[in-house]
């Protein structure tokens, strides 16, 4: 049963995400936590605001499933099942076309996931630019301060290294007529997913 998380609950929620997921944060903008099982729940309205134009070539409402955690040794198909389970509440909460999820391949996912919850392969993200420094990775977008960025030479003079990293699988879930139409005429081809030491991957 998927339950919505409000007041301690919602706080509890999000320290957990803070602490415990790879990102170790969470979403700024209006999100609903929520909780099935084991598993927490997370929707957002996107971080990138053309989302919906780009996917559905035209107007229209977008909500990304922002955040997706259970705990080691949960059951093998709880975090499949936590997605069915939410997308029923958004489309109930929300009036909305379509829906958005990333895995990141940096962090050995897939998106094997999504696949079992039927939501549709829609690409792979451009490479980002990164900086690291004695194990910590940030965004290029984090040297922004104010109006003003720090030019390369200013941010490697603080003994950061730029790396790039492989871009994240984007998947979709199409809610509205016109987002199944859209997306029946753009979905690019499945990558293959393939199997080494039982570890799945994306060939």
């Amino acid at each position: 049963m998927i339950t919505l998380l409000l007041g301690n609950d919602r706080q509890l929620a999000i320290e957990t995400i803070k602490s415990k997921h790879y990102t170790g944060s969470v979403p700024a903008g209006k999100s609903y936590y929520l909780s099935f099982e084991d598993a927490i729940v997370v929707w957002s309205i996107p971080a990138n605001k053309n989302i919906a134009k780009f996917l559905l070539r035209g107007p229209g409402v977008a909500w990304e499933l922002s955040r997706l955690y259970a705990p080691d040794g949960h059951e093998r198909n709880l975090l499949s099942r936590a997605i069915s389970a939410s997308v029923a509440f958004i489309r109930k909460t929300e009036k909305v076309d379509i829906l958005v999820s990333y895995a990141d391949p940096n962090v050995g996912h897939s998106g094997g996931v999504y696949r079992a919850a039927s939501w549709i392969f829609h690409g792979q993200c451009e490479k980002t630019r990164m900086y690291e420094r004695d194990g910590t990775v940030v965004a290029r977008r984090s040297f922004h301060s104010g109006r003003r960025s720090l030019t390369k030479a200013e941010i490697e003079g603080q003994g950061w290294r730029e790396s790039y990293h492989e871009g994240k699988y984007r998947f979709v879930r199409p809610i509205s007529r016109k987002a199944k139409k859209a997306i029946a005429h753009r979905v690019p081809k499945q990558p293959a997913l393939c199997v080494d030491n039982h570890r799945l991957y994306l060939a």
